[in-house]
């Protein structure tokens, strides 16, 4: 028993060996390099510095449409305007949106519409927009319906870290929202598409303002 388990650890040693000796080592060693690179980097979304994303819940709304959401908060701290565009949200294997939600049956995503916030902290009353401007200090506001039967014990257990493998835990959450920000602050516009993962999420306002007009 102990010569055959010496002969198996024995095998991959002499691999190592002989890919050594053919100097295909040192080759395999940067390829493995590389592909850890391209993973590592791969995971990291593009952020931009001094424009905040907001996220957090409110269950228990007492609106009848919209009794759970998902509150999106975005905030430009720059000093120089920015638009933001194209935004939409894709819920999570197994993670459903509430029943007023605007969802595109052609690409599984959901629609977002901003409204700008006055410096009372609360959305400007008027109609929602896929594309907003943001000036230094503005903010825009939006949300998006949850499944109406949640209470906040389920929301946690939707969004708890899964362990895979019996190893390691990885954080599935709500799923990614995705934006499109034009940054003016240069001659020519820039264009980043940004894709946040709705993770950790925070508690936020009990009733957030969410009118009949809304649309």
């Amino acid at each position: 028993m102990i010569d055959e388990l010496w002969h198996l650890v024995q095998i991959p040693l002499a691999w190592i060996k002989w890919a050594k000796d053919q100097g295909l080592w040192d080759f395999i060693t940067a390829g493995s390099g590389v592909m850890i690179s391209v993973f590592v980097l791969g995971g990291h979304k593009k952020k931009i510095p001094e424009f905040s994303v907001h996220l957090t819940y409110s269950m228990g709304t007492g609106h009848k449409n919209y009794p759970n959401v998902l509150n999106i908060e975005l905030r430009n701290l720059m000093d120089a305007p920015l638009v933001i565009g194209r935004p939409n949200f894709k819920f999570a294997k197994g993670v459903h949106a509430g029943r007023y939600a605007h969802g595109n049956t052609a690409t599984g995503d959901y629609e977002i519409k901003f409204r700008p916030m006055g410096t009372d902290g609360l959305p400007i009353p008027g109609y929602s927009y896929t594309h907003v401007m943001l000036r230094h200090r503005e903010q825009a506001y939006s949300y998006l319906p949850l499944t109406d039967d949640w209470d906040e014990q389920a929301l946690l257990t939707a969004i708890a870290p899964q362990r895979r493998w019996g190893l390691f835990k990885t954080e599935k959450g709500l799923g990614t929202l995705f934006l499109n920000v034009v940054l003016l602050k240069d001659e020519k516009p820039r264009v980043i598409s940004m894709a946040v993962p709705v993770i950790r999420l925070q508690r936020g306002v009990e009733a957030p303002r969410l009118g009949r007009e809304w649309g």
